[in-house]
């Protein structure tokens, strides 16, 4: 009878243990790390931008992430997804300003700090003013002259150069990456000296300033 309650007593002891371990396991969940955020600083107005974030949860909960900025720009909270892999988030800036992003993450119990924050400037970029064009000093009329020059973009996109001949403008180059060096070529019917510039535009139709004038000297003949 003895050895009866005492195999009930520890058939007890044991459920009580476990529900206690069960109970302490449940409130040592602990919340995500807070989010690291990335993605691009500069932008134009009512463009797309994509932005990013990645946070761990200990226990290896699915998370969920929301981004928040200043003018009312609020995301909501994502769907799920597994802890340690990166979520993308699609935000649309209307107005030209300067404008600050963060981002949290949750858990199903709990949820992180704030992410670090990462400043935005939103404003009509266009291109960089291009170098200014380098080619010879003196040519021939009637003979053709090849200048070159470059251009970047603060957002990294495509531009095309004109140039600027002193006697003329030049057609419109194809698109190329920032930083590409572009020829063009051109025949001077006119004895003289020439000033020669070039700018750039990118797709959206946005164009730089002339950049700083070359000069050649365009002579009838040449003696040595």
């Amino acid at each position: 009878m003895k050895s009866g309650k005492r195999v009930m007593q520890l058939l007890l002891r044991g459920l009580v243990l476990t529900v206690v371990f069960i109970f302490a396991s449940g409130c040592s969940n602990q919340p995500p790390s807070a989010p690291i955020v990335f993605g691009p600083q500069r932008g134009r107005p009512v463009d797309t931008l994509v932005f990013s974030a990645v946070a761990v949860d200990k226990e290896g909960d699915s998370l969920q992430y929301f981004f928040e900025g200043n003018g009312g720009l609020v995301s909501g909270w994502s769907d799920w997804y597994p802890s340690g892999v990166e979520y993308y988030q699609e935000m649309v800036f209307v107005d030209t300003g300067n404008y600050f992003l963060r981002v949290k993450a949750r858990d199903a119990r709990q949820e992180s700090g704030w992410s670090d924050t990462l400043m935005v400037t939103i404003k009509f970029y266009t291109p960089l003013v291009p170098r200014r064009p380098a080619g010879p000093d003196t040519v021939l009329v009637q003979d053709t002259v090849a200048f070159f020059s470059s251009v970047q973009h603060p957002l990294g996109e495509s531009v095309a150069l004109q140039f600027d001949w002193g006697d003329g403008y030049g057609e419109w180059g194809s698109f190329v990456i920032p930083g590409a060096i572009v020829y063009d070529r051109h025949v001077y019917l006119t004895p003289g000296l020439y000033e020669v510039r070039c700018r750039a535009k990118d797709r959206k139709g946005f164009i730089s300033d002339w950049s700083l004038p070359e000069t050649v000297l365009v002579v009838d003949s040449i003696f040595f």
